[in-house]
């Protein structure tokens, strides 16, 4: 019998997570009901090819430093293929506008700017 046919005679969440974890290795979600978990089940089945090979990533993978990496047909990734991540060309980074900050005269404390506040006259700006 099929893994497929496993899954789909199933008839208890209990006999779907011991072929979960026995032919797929991976826990199921008892919350979930019969036939999601089931569907689940057999979408992994279709990833892994019933084979049980490890599904193929599709899609680029990131460096560290913001790159991407091109993956090969057989799933490695050799450093010939690692693109460099864009550097800024003599651009700054625009920075935030600072906070502008008021400071009260007799007791130090620091406040974020109010033009209300800014209008006592025991307030300083900073």
């Amino acid at each position: 019998m099929s893994l497929t046919d496993q899954i789909e005679n199933a008839g208890s969440k209990d006999e779907l997570e011991k072929i979960g974890k026995k032919s797929l290795g991976v826990d199921i979600d008892k919350r979930k009901g019969l036939e999601s978990l089931r569907a689940d089940l057999l979408e992994r089945v279709e990833d892994q090819g019933e084979s049980g090979e490890a599904p193929v990533e599709e899609h680029a993978e990131g460096n560290a430093d913001g790159g991407t990496v091109a993956p090969e047909s057989d799933g490695s990734t050799p450093a010939s293929k690692i693109t460099e991540a864009p550097a800024s060309e003599g651009k700054p980074e625009q920075e935030a506008p600072k906070q502008r900050l008021l400071r009260h005269r007799g007791n130090g404390r620091i406040f974020a700017y109010s033009a209300a506040l800014a209008a006592k006259r025991h307030i300083e700006e900073v």
